[in-house]
């Protein structure tokens, strides 16, 4: 009785949970919805007592660590004051307001000053800087700065900058003052990281563990710690001449990069894909530049009409073709096309190579003087280099490394081939393994070992182009929708390779591991034909990104692993009813990789938590991700629960579990783009 009900309560909060993401007015603040968590507390209070959980250090720990969240979070709601401050450069304040609701400060805060930090050499924003003052009637207390993941506290207020003002005088403050919520909740992270990861060591050393479990769990320990007409037809420049197009600078989407960059994300947008028969990204480029009457209506990509009418219209004008960094009086570098309005520090030499460069390049491609035409180009490219030096004697540039290396990505960015060959391979073994399964033939060794090199080689080059990425970006590629879907595909080969040192099984698994890698793969291609590099959004310039995203992708690839092997358990049912030793030989592989996937999944969120309640002043704002997240860790913590869903222990049930829960990931990742929130970029 005591079980159903905790069961009953369980999947009541998930259902609610679930309801308040779809609903246009949520209802968190709702007295029902916090009796309701009072009660899920209570249902905790009472496990703990009447099975005297203290016996059980480690499950009291959980239990305990859960009530300290939670009570947290009822401190942060009735005792919190958190609102907006609106500062002038030199004006004090001492108020700020949420709503028509006025709080007053012990103290003045004073803007010294308002400023906006860029990245080298463009418009694209890096940072946001408030200097201030904090002051009584008499004398200065403190002084601060406060810019993106840096905040400024005093006396228990902290402040972050949330707007500003467009002439850059004034800016707005976030207030917020939290006394007991913050450190409550911060206890309770504390607490059940510490006793998660207890249990996970604890279930390492256990001797029923098979080997092959313990090397991937340290190793996931270990990674929480990182056709309209033919090119005949078509005319552009040869090859070779195309690509010293491509080899000079570009100021575009708000960085400095390769034109051959460029040329393959405008090739992508018009095409979907960087050739286009037999015409390579810069060929592509060169045509449209040079002889766009030959290519006009080639442009395949009809479902984006608009967005390529707007592309063609905007390059065919030059104001895309932003290649000539002019140093201006404050000592910035910005970039112009030949069409923009030149800045009057230019000397008239300048102003005359500037203007009529492209006229020039126009016309030695008419007269096909290839090989004036390719200096014109390293001349171009000179006059870059000599320009793009600010007032401190530092080059806006990428160094030639950086630029190098990005023009290899360019060239070995072949995510689709990559995804095809990954489904093809991962659905193959996974066809042959039900077929001598259902027959109830041992698997030949010489697949097995084909299977396990096919899965190298593909990890290898998935790892290569990672780090190219990587290298290219300045930061750790898991800021954006495909990287994270890349680095997934990236873990779930590994974790496949890892598993495969055991003796049986291998095909399976690696087929699984395949496939979740070409799936997700396969979902970055079509989302995006080759996702830009973009300077970092100021907020995601921390830390804290590239670790909550990577041990959410962690739990998210073990999870997929564990919806695969319960499509082959089903699959093998159905082929073979005597196989319920291999079925539930299957099941204890799901079985291993549930809690490291739950844990993962409750130190994402802990993580992203902290982020947030640097970032934005709040460690929990019932965004629909988080509230999804939570679901998910929900409703996979249920069979973890031996006592509470004794159902899930039979093997079958659980591979169907795993199947039907999977669905919550897919909202999580998914679906809640579609509801909006903080999430949505």
């Amino acid at each position: 009785m005591k079980n159903k009900i905790s069961l009953t309560i369980w999947i009541v909060t998930i259902i609610v949970l679930i309801i308040s993401t779809l609903v246009k007015t949520p209802f968190y603040d709702k007295w029902w919805f916090v009796a309701l968590l009072f009660v899920f507390a209570a249902n905790i209070v009472w496990r703990i007592i009447s099975e005297k959980m203290w016996t059980r250090p480690l499950a009291c720990a959980v239990n305990a660590s859960m009530l300290l969240i939670l009570l947290g979070g009822f401190l942060s709601f009735t005792t919190s004051q958190s609102g907006s401050m609106h500062l002038s450069e030199n004006e004090s304040v001492n108020t700020f307001s949420d709503g028509e609701r006025q709080y007053q400060l012990p103290f003045y805060v004073t803007l010294q000053n308002f400023d906006v930090v860029y990245y080298p050499g463009t418009m694209s924003h890096a940072d946001y800087v408030s200097n201030v003052v904090i002051s009584d009637a008499d004398n200065v207390l403190k002084e601060g700065k406060i810019s993106m993941n840096n905040i400024l506290k005093y006396k228990g207020f902290r402040f972050f900058n949330e707007d500003f003002d467009k002439d850059f005088d004034g800016c707005t403050l976030t207030v917020q003052h939290d006394p007991w919520g913050i450190t409550v909740t911060y206890i309770g992270f504390v607490l059940l990281s510490v006793s998660m990861l207890l249990i996970f060591v604890r279930n390492l050393l256990r001797t029923n563990v098979p080997k092959f479990a313990r090397c991937t769990a340290m190793l996931l320990a270990i990674m929480m710690i990182g056709s309209m007409a033919n090119a005949q037809e078509l005319k552009t420049l040869p090859k070779d001449v195309a690509a010293e197009l491509g080899d000079i600078y570009i100021y575009n989407s708000g960085r400095i990069a390769p034109m051959q960059t460029f040329a393959k994300d405008f090739a992508c947008k018009l095409y979907g894909k960087p050739t286009y028969h037999g015409c390579t990204s810069e060929q592509v480029l060169a045509g449209w530049m040079f002889y766009p009457n030959y290519w006009k209506g080639t442009e395949r990509q009809q479902s984006k009409r608009d967005e390529v009418k707007h592309l063609v219209e905007s390059f065919q004008t030059g104001a895309m073709t932003k290649i000539f960094p002019c140093r201006m009086p404050d000592g910035t570098v910005k970039w112009f096309s030949p069409n923009d309005d030149l800045p009057r520090s230019l000397s008239e030499e300048e102003w005359l190579f500037v203007r009529k460069s492209m006229s020039y390049l126009n016309e030695l491609v008419v007269k096909k003087d290839y090989a004036t035409l390719t200096e014109t180009l390293h001349k171009i490219k000179e006059y870059q280099r000599k320009n793009s030096v600010t007032a401190d004697g530092n080059s806006v540039l990428q160094s030639d490394f950086r630029f190098k290396t990005e023009k290899i990505y360019n060239v070995w960015s072949k995510y689709n081939y990559v995804a095809y060959f990954s489904l093809f391979f991962g659905i193959m073994f996974f066809v042959i393994y039900c077929v001598f399964t259902a027959m109830g033939k041992k698997m030949p060794k010489s697949i097995e070992s084909v299977s396990v090199s096919i899965n190298w080689i593909i990890f290898a080059f998935l790892t290569f182009l990672i780090v190219l990425r990587w290298i290219v970006a300045g930061h750790i590629p898991l800021a954006k929708s495909a990287e994270t879907q890349h680095f997934m595909a990236w873990v779930s080969l590994l974790i496949a390779g890892i598993m495969a040192f055991r003796k049986n099984g291998r095909v399976n698994i690696i087929a699984t591991g395949l496939i979740v890698s070409g799936l997700m793969m396969l979902v970055s291609v079509m989302s995006s034909a080759n996702p830009k590099i973009t300077p970092l959004m100021p907020v995601l310039s921390s830390p804290l990104l590239g670790l909550h995203v990577a041990i959410i992708m962690v739990a998210y690839a073990l999870l997929a692993f564990m919806l695969i092997n319960g499509l082959a358990a089903v699959v093998v049912r159905i082929c073979n009813k005597d196989s319920l030793a291999e079925i539930e030989r299957m099941a204890d592989v799901s079985r291993n990789m549930l809690f490291p996937a739950v844990m993962c999944l409750a130190f994402g969120i802990m993580i992203g938590s902290v982020w947030a309640n640097i970032s934005w002043g709040t460690y929990w704002a019932w965004d629909p991700k988080e509230t999804w997240s939570l679901i998910t860790l929900m409703i996979y913590a249920t069979a973890l629960f031996k006592d509470m869903a004794p159902g899930l222990q039979k093997p079958m049930n659980f591979h169907i579990f795993n199947i039907l829960a999977f669905l919550s990931v897919l909202m999580t990742y998914f679906g809640v783009n579609m509801l909006g929130g903080m999430h949505a970029y």
